[in-house]
């Protein structure tokens, strides 16, 4: 049996944890994997993590508010996934605390937003806004398909419209409208009913009768929707509202449909139906909305405010100092709104540690998953190649007594994590707890005994799942060596945050908070209303009810009647002068008391509401409340700031070949702080490391198979230079690939030449060898110059194996054969065997980020590619190796066509304005025979920028994937092309 690849996995949040878990789903990967996770500290979770306070009757302490959004398809369907197995395999009944998924989440439908009014007075006062969503039959984790961005579009329209219809039965009169006559001829030719009320409801009748698949929109009816958004926008701003002071309800509608206006004109403008919300996202959000017709007052309301407050979009921990990309803050509020199942948000039903971590822990320890605890990585070292992963420092924090540590304590019967380590299985454990030590904090380096994992001894593969604040004095290798890392750094952002947790001896709805809000919303309110709202006054501008917590709380008689949870952004260690529990107090005294009008005594909060039986004093109850700070490493919450995106780091293209990055801080289609974020990435980087098909929702804003995206456009004069007629007439296409060069067995390639062709002499390889190109990539654009794009063929794979320096018997010069050439589009196929003469074959391909595959139609693996960028993408000509790639890349094609005579083709793939970036590249064969190559595995390393070969005795250029635009001869050219590789012979 083959020896198992060694996984190590650096970090236990949520990416690190999902990578983990997804690696367990595989068929039989015991046979394949020996996984083992390291981590800081006693618990799992990250700045998810959460601890038991055994001191403090088994209260719930969290790094901070954690609510999962009902649209965390991936989320969710792995944490169904655990809980069955929970009582599949005996480790949890379902009777138990927390036995079943409904059991652990309870659905939430509304959310409120904490205005500040000013009333005649000058008085600020707080109107709650509640904003509900209704529930739906929907099972969260279920999903398979993401809307489309124009299928986001419609639904914010009919959103509006029924705002507008709402507010027209309010005012029980129809709202006078303007229909300038250059729409008549669009909306008639629909057959839409130019009579009903507003221009919202013409343009909602417009976008009806267009296809649903962006691409199929014609640029006609693309302008007409562009210029109905645009006259929509003027009637509501001129018309929609009279003057003066509006009532709660219409200031509301307002704010939320001048922001959907704004939207609908900035999606049209600037092509978001075809390109994805990540075109956007160099803007940021307020400055986007605002350029695009959106008032000031909705722009900078406590409504849109919310959406910061949701992400903590404050890079410098104040809320005067927002910033957050304009296309990931759409894409997170459109998926909040519209993907939903079953409710809006899901609440926990214990501490996030006990919710999700617990589960996952169980199972993977069942599983066979090894856990090492106390163990802090420090370092990941490169090989001399600076290729590899070849080393990691490592601190042992602590020694355990025992052959394994058991990290859970027991609270009404469910398995926790304390909120400190468990000192007795622990070598000099009474000492580490009577000194404080403190195993989390990473604002100092861990202290204890240094070591080092080896590859090939203690890891083959690593998953860096720590968080982006950890990375500074983790990753200073991978920084040095690679320019992608050195910009993901500097441009992706972190914040600092704190919380407060307190308990409290009266219900919300006692404390006057009820009544509040009822005086500011239509509607009964709920007496047990549940709530979530945000917009509010620092330092802490959230406040979350989560008195559901307290039956898993232990506490005596009498217990607490209600838990409040309070968080916000904050500003970095040292920065504000006065102590945050003092600030606290400070703010529960002018502002906690408009939330709670019935806490307010002698004009203070009154703090003998909150309970802390061990408290003496009512200041000792507030002290003894829950107060924490988040400045440091895997705290720090991600943040997604303008013209970041770009820069960070697919989950399975950090550019080390054995390295893969599983968390929120790695592009993975959400690209936002939050559990489903680090939850793609962590199915990602698993999909990655394994080569497996893992099930992956919401990764692109484009549904697969909806229409191409813009590539460049870029030409080469070669297939142009043939005389009339033909010159017209050849092929064109954009490639995204990857290029690598190999040295292989002479005696082995001579066996898949045809008769009368035979190995060129040169000198690029050692003897006994030859040079092979290979470029595994996808095709895009392809078509004969006298077609349009949009009758070119769909976008495909293709897989080229190419034996450089060949010659054939009655033609002077050397050329390229192709052994092989393996796609998955059958019209391309033929075109290339009938009209070229090209052994193209039928293949089922794949294309990740670091990955290619070819296996043959029925499923058999024929060759792979496992691919490592490191570099950002620059221009070949910047690269003094750019000859060496033009010699073999664009030598002219050989084949034997039809009528079995030799056929001459170009592919200039036009190097000169190409984008490329070094790769190290591992070919590995699996079957000789259909790959046209010895079995085992090629390497290649990266394209470099000058020319300082690795071996002296090798002198190909290296691998690089490629971005560009290409042309191919005419069929008709060959003799042409012949003569002049010939003449170029004979210089």
């Amino acid at each position: 049996m083959p020896n198992k690849t060694k996984v190590a996995i650096i970090g236990g949040g949520v990416g690190a944890i999902t990578s983990a878990y997804a690696i367990t789903q595989l068929p039989n990967w015991q046979d394949k994997y020996d996984i083992t996770l390291y981590q800081l500290g006693w618990r799992l979770g990250g700045k998810g993590a959460s601890g038991r306070n055994m001191k403090k009757s088994g209260r719930i302490e969290e790094h901070g508010l954690h609510i999962w959004a009902g649209f965390y398809e991936n989320g969710f369907r792995l944490m169904r996934d655990c809980y069955d197995q929970l009582n599949q395999t005996g480790l949890r009944s379902p009777d138990a605390p927390l036995g079943t998924m409904d059991k652990a989440f309870t659905g939430l439908n509304s959310f409120l937003i904490s205005e500040q009014i000013k009333d005649g007075n000058g008085q600020v006062n707080v109107h709650p806004w509640r904003i509900e969503f209704k529930p739906n039959s929907e099972i969260p984790g279920t999903g398979d398909v993401i809307p489309s961005p124009f299928a986001y579009f419609q639904e914010v329209l009919e959103m509006v419209v029924g705002f507008i219809e709402r507010l027209m039965e309010e005012a029980e009169k129809e709202t006078p409208h303007v229909m300038p006559h250059r729409f008549h001829a669009a909306l008639k030719a629909k057959n839409i009913d130019i009579k009903k009320p507003t221009p919202l409801h013409h343009m909602q009748e417009f976008v009806k009768k267009m296809p649903d698949n962006a691409f199929d929109h014609k640029h006609a009816e693309s302008m007409v929707l562009a210029d109905m958004a645009r006259h929509a926008q003027s009637w509501f701003d001129e018309q929609a509202f009279p003057d003066g002071v509006l009532s709660d309800m219409a200031r509301r509608m307002k704010y939320m449909i001048s922001l959907s206006l704004a939207f609908f004109r900035g999606t049209l403008d600037n092509g978001l139906c075809r390109q994805g919300f990540d075109a956007i996202d160099d803007w940021e959000i307020s400055a986007w909305l605002l350029h695009y017709g959106a008032s000031h007052e909705s722009v900078y309301s406590a409504v849109f405010r919310g959406c910061y407050d949701y992400v903590f979009g404050y890079p410098a921990g104040v809320t005067d100092d927002r910033s957050v990309g304009a296309g990931t803050a759409i894409r997170g509020l459109l998926r909040l709104a519209f993907t939903y199942k079953g409710s809006l948000f899901f609440k926990m039903m214990a501490g996030m540690g006990d919710t999700i971590f617990g589960p996952y822990y169980q199972i993977l320890k069942h599983r066979g998953v090894k856990f090492k605890f106390f163990n802090a990585a420090r370092n990941l070292r490169l090989d001399d190649s600076k290729t590899y992963i070849d080393r990691i420092e490592m601190v042992e924090q602590a020694a355990l007594k025992y052959d394994d540590y058991d990290p859970f304590v027991v609270v009404k019967d469910l398995p926790c994590w304390p909120s400190e380590p468990r000192w007795d299985q622990l070598v000099d454990g009474e000492r580490y707890e009577n000194d404080g030590i403190d195993f989390e904090c990473e604002k100092d380096p861990p202290s204890g005994r240094a070591y080092s994992l080896k590859r090939g001894e203690d890891f083959d593969e690593v998953i860096l799942g720590a968080s982006l604040g950890s990375l500074p004095y983790m990753a200073q290798d991978l920084v040095e060596a690679s320019s992608r890392w050195r910009m993901m750094m500097e441009r992706v952002h972190t914040v600092a945050t704190h919380a407060a947790q307190f308990w409290v001896n009266q219900s919300a709805n006692e404390l006057g908070w009820n009544d509040l809000v009822a005086k500011h919303n239509i509607g009964d309110i709920p007496p047990d209303l549940k709530t979530v709202i945000t917009s509010f006054e620092e330092p802490l501008d959230t406040w979350a009810d989560m008195s559901d917590l307290i039956k898993r709380e232990d506490w005596p008689d009498p217990q607490p009647v209600s838990i409040a949870y309070f968080c916000s952004p904050a500003k970095n260690a040292g920065v504000e002068p006065i102590p945050f529990e003092d600030r606290v107090s400070d703010w529960a005294d002018k502002w906690l008391t408009k939330w709670w009008p019935n806490a307010e005594k002698d004009g203070k909060f009154d703090t003998s509401i909150l309970v802390a039986p061990e408290a003496k004093t009512d200041l000792e109850k507030f002290k003894a409340q829950y107060f924490r700070q988040n400045f440091y490493g895997s705290e720090r919450y991600v943040l997604s700031v303008p013209n970041s995106v770009q820069y960070r780091l697919p989950p399975d293209g950090t550019g080390f070949a054995n390295l893969y990055a599983a968390g929120d801080w790695t592009v993975c289609g959400m690209n936002a702080g939050c559990v489903e974020a680090a939850t793609i990435s962590g199915l990602w980087a698993a999909r990655g490391l394994t080569g497996a098909d893992i099930k992956i929702v919401g990764k692109s804003d484009i549904p697969p198979g909806s229409g191409p995206g813009e590539t460049t456009k870029l030409h080469s004069p070669y297939a142009q230079n043939a005389n009339w007629p033909i010159t017209p007439f050849f092929g064109v296409g954009e490639l995204d690939g990857f290029f690598s060069f190999h040295a292989v067995d002479a005696k082995e390639l001579e066996k898949c030449l045809p008769e009368g062709m035979k190995l060129h002499p040169q000198t690029l390889t050692p003897e006994g060898t030859h040079p092979v190109s290979i470029l595994a990539n996808t095709q895009m654009g392809v078509r004969p110059t006298i077609l349009p794009r949009l009758l070119g063929f769909p976008t495909y794979l293709e897989a080229i194996i190419a034996i450089n320096y060949v010659q054939v018997e009655g033609q002077e010069g050397t050329f390229a054969y192709l052994p092989n050439l393996y796609l998955n589009s059958k019209l391309p196929q033929l075109a290339g065997i009938w009209f070229y003469g090209y052994n193209k074959r039928m293949g089922k391909l794949t294309m990740e980020n670091s990955r290619y595959s070819v296996a043959s139609p029925q499923g058999s693996p024929i060759w792979s590619g496992k691919y490592a960028q490191r570099d950002m993408a620059r221009p070949l000509t910047d690269f003094a190796t750019l000859g060496a790639v033009d010699r073999l890349a664009n030598q002219v094609v050989v084949t034997q066509n039809k009528l079995g005579k030799w056929q001459f083709s170009n592919l200039d793939f036009g190097l000169t304005s190409a984008y490329v970036a070094g790769i190290h590249a591992e070919i590995d064969v699996q079957d000789a025979g259909l790959a046209n190559l010895p079995a085992g595995k090629m390497t290649a390393y990266p394209l470099r920028l000058y020319d300082d070969p690795v071996a002296s005795d090798i002198r190909l250029p290296g691998a690089f994937r490629i971005w560009t635009s290409w042309t191919l001869s005419n069929p008709f050219d060959s003799w042409r092309i012949a003569r002049l590789e010939a003449a170029k012979t004979r210089l």
